[in-house]
């Protein structure tokens, strides 16, 4: 095994007290043509991280290292792994004890498919070749049982295909293939052995709503729902949640008949024979919607949005929401997390984008990236009615790329919502429409007291869920540290943190 592919464990137990404690941080030295590594949770079972190395030992094959971690961030077994130099991978996932790697031809109309299913306990490992029926540009990899399930779309329209693991032949899953319809999300419930798909479409009067599919691990349609929203309304975006094979929780965002943009927040409850309530939550009516903003200006809104109700007037505010899974809280609770965002563009006379591309727009303006205010907080019941409402200020955070920064962490007696940028964890403390704990901050944590981080990649890396309290950190940081005479050493690492509430 190559020098590179050795795991140097700097690593020590830094317990911080206070309201997070990083319990343990991994380091792997890169040199200068190594590949960063995906790290994929297996929750309770540990991290899964893999990347492509240099392939020494024959030609027509790419090589690839897989790491097995468990929840102390030790390594467990250190693999390597051959794939056909004509697959790049497209897709990942754990379950059941597997570890899987989807991998897909790199010609535009690729019709094979391959899926490596690797053995947790013994890295042993299975290739299973799929060819597609017909091309799909893939946007979904999922798992539920023995089942494989690929989302994308086929001639811009959205369709879903499964396979059983090791058997060639396909089930095209009924309902997708149309016109004017997007694919939303595909989401798998192990305990149930269910997954759900929802896409969105135009209803024949021009309004956008949700469609919702649920189908067991075989592919048989369970349930097949079109929400229907108000008159006025159409539903932008949603998230599913199960709270039996027959009865779903939609919650997301709608919007004033054919807009993009959001005006509020909506909660289906989709009951076993396919009735449906749809509760609206305009973003006027949230308690904490406008924390966020400083004191002066929000009171300034509220006041305006008083008035107006006074008057018998609406107050009507257009977002941009992105919007993340619905998670349960001890006792029955749900809550939803969406961060508010929209497009930064400065003038192209006096600034470029990086590496001397310009995505100027038709007003001469650079686009920067995307600009995030804040995230607001929901918690709801098993009918789908509105508990409480809170946010979480972000004054710091752009990004090119429309990605998931706020994570949060339900209690049975609070909610932690952090996230990560700058090397530094945000967070704060909730209970319901109550702030136990306003936003705080906390360095990650380094595996030497006289360490410091003298560069980070801000293009990889991040935040993500893990199991229970716990999430992990990732990224790449060039590292200093002091040495006799003062001498200082460089090292330039990809790392893991974990971090616990």
């Amino acid at each position: 095994m190559r020098y590179f592919l050795i795991w140097l464990f700097c690593f020590q137990v830094v317990t911080v007290w206070a309201q997070f404690n990083q319990p343990g941080r991994i380091e792997v030295p890169l040199g200068d043509d190594d590949t960063f590594f995906s790290v994929v949770s297996a929750e309770e079972d540990g991290l899964f991280l893999f990347r492509e190395v240099k392939n020494l030992e024959t030609r027509k094959d790419r090589k690839w290292q897989v790491q097995y971690l468990d929840t102390a961030l030790n390594v467990i077994w250190d693999n390597s792994y051959y794939v056909d130099l004509r697959y790049r991978v497209r897709g990942y996932g754990y379950y059941g004890g597997y570890f899987y790697l989807l991998y897909e031809e790199q010609t535009q109309f690729a019709k094979d498919m391959v899926v490596k299913r690797i053995n947790a306990l013994d890295r042993s490992s299975v290739l299973f070749t799929i060819q597609k029926p017909f091309a799909i540009e893939l946007s979904e990899f999922e798992i539920v049982g023995n089942t494989l399930i690929f989302g994308g779309y086929a001639n811009t329209r959205p369709t879903v295909i499964c396979y059983k693991f090791g058997d060639a032949k396909p089930i095209v899953l009924p309902g997708f293939y149309s016109d004017r319809s997007t694919l939303l999300q595909v989401k798998t419930d192990n305990d149930l052995r269910i997954f759900n798909v929802m896409t969105g479409f135009i209803t024949p009067d021009g309004k956008r709503s949700i469609s919702l599919k649920s189908f067991n691990e075989d592919g048989e349609l369970l349930k097949n729902i079109n929400l229907r929203p108000s008159q006025d309304y159409g539903l932008l975006y949603g998230r599913v949640v199960n709270l039996t094979n027959n009865v779903h929780l939609v919650a997301g965002t709608y919007t004033r008949r054919k807009s993009t943009l959001s005006r509020g927040l909506f909660i289906a409850r989709i009951d076993e024979d396919g009735e449906h309530i749809i509760n609206y939550y305009n973003y006027a009516d949230l308690k904490n919607f406008f924390s966020y903003m400083r004191a002066k200006r929000e009171k300034r809104v509220k006041e305006r949005i008083q008035r107006r109700k006074i008057k018998g007037k609406k107050s009507k505010f257009n977002y941009r929401l992105l919007v993340h899974r619905v998670l349960e809280k001890p006792g029955g609770e749900f809550l939803m997390v969406g961060e508010a965002f929209y497009p930064k563009y400065t003038h192209a006379n006096y600034h470029t984008a990086p590496f001397g591309w310009s995505p100027v727009n038709d007003m001469g303006m650079v686009f920067e990236g995307y600009k995030y205010t804040h995230a607001v907080v929901v918690g709801f019941d098993q009918n789908g009615k509105l508990l409480w409402d809170n946010s979480f200020e972000i004054n710091d955070v752009i990004s090119w790329n429309l990605e998931q920064f706020v994570y949060a962490s339900p209690q049975q007696d609070k909610t932690v919502l952090l996230y990560l940028y700058d090397n530094v964890l945000r967070s704060k403390i909730i209970d319901g429409s109550e702030v136990i704990e306003g936003k705080s901050f906390n360095d990650m944590k380094l595996s030497f007291e006289d360490d410091f981080i003298e560069s980070s990649n801000d293009r990889y890396g991040g935040l993500n869920y893990w199991y229970g309290n716990t999430f992990y950190s990732f990224g790449v940081h060039t590292i200093k540290r002091e040495r006799e005479l003062g001498i200082r050493q460089n090292r330039e690492v990809f790392f893991i943190n974990k971090i616990r509430y």
